[in-house]
């Protein structure tokens, strides 16, 4: 092993602390609010009452997995009442 092929974990980009699911790189809240179609505020709102499921990293920095924002909108769904 060379030291071109060698990467200290420490120097790996952010990509490297992709969930085991594969769901992919974490969303920022303003990412989430995007993919939501709602405001920064809404979201920050909806985290404060753990109502949306959400990564706490190093106590401030908040991340999301993009998988769980569509699961958490399928869980939003209301079914249709018949008449």
């Amino acid at each position: 092993m060379n030291d071109k092929t060698r990467v200290s974990p420490l120097l790996q980009s952010h990509s490297a602390a992709i969930p085991k699911s594969g769901a992919g790189p974490l969303l920022d809240i303003g990412a989430a609010a995007a993919r939501l179609g709602c405001s920064e505020r809404y979201v920050s709102r909806l985290i404060q009452e753990r109502r949306i499921p959400f990564i706490r990293l190093g106590g401030t920095r908040i991340r999301f997995v993009a998988e769980d924002l569509d699961q958490w909108i399928a869980d939003q769904r209301v079914p249709v009442r018949d008449r």
